[in-house]
């Protein structure tokens, strides 16, 4: 689900500075594109500094421009924003959301990477018992060669 979601904030960062760029190209003035910033990559970035749930201090974190835009300017007639312009801690809630599944995501591969390096060990050591098992089988037995073989092991 994470990736589908970033798949789609890729593609629609990439409608934007198109847009953008033809805004520009078409010479859009000043105060519109003072209203509509350039999309860089540190705005599409969550910020994973804190994660403590029921927090209420990520008032003070530092949102990308676009959340701050003048809503009511672009948005007279659209009744589907009117829950983020009447309530702006959804906007909040939101951003915590993304970073708290940031976060779990991480949490997961941290897990498997350290399950994954004590399965190697573990079978490392296994092999290792048992070519040291059959070096033994080789001595006691006076095969040489393949106790020569088995000891490289």
């Amino acid at each position: 689900m994470i990736h589908s979601v970033d798949c789609s904030i890729k593609q629609y960062a990439t409608i934007y500075r198109r847009c953008w760029d033809s805004m520009i190209w078409l010479g859009a003035s000043r105060d519109i594109l003072d209203h509509y910033q350039e999309l860089i990559n540190s705005d599409l970035a969550t910020s994973t500094a804190a994660f403590t749930q029921g927090a209420h201090y990520h008032c003070a974190s530092q949102l990308p421009w676009f959340w701050t835009i003048d809503i009511p300017r672009d948005t007279n007639s659209k009744s589907w924003l009117t829950e983020c312009i009447c309530n702006p801690s959804t906007v909040y809630r939101i951003h915590w959301l993304h970073a708290k599944a940031g976060k779990d995501c991480w949490e997961e591969e941290e897990e498997l990477l350290m399950s994954e390096f004590q399965w190697v060990t573990h079978y490392f050591k296994y092999h290792a018992c048992c070519w040291n098992e059959r070096y033994k089988e080789m001595q006691v037995a006076r095969v040489h060669g393949a106790a020569c073989y088995t000891a490289r092991q």
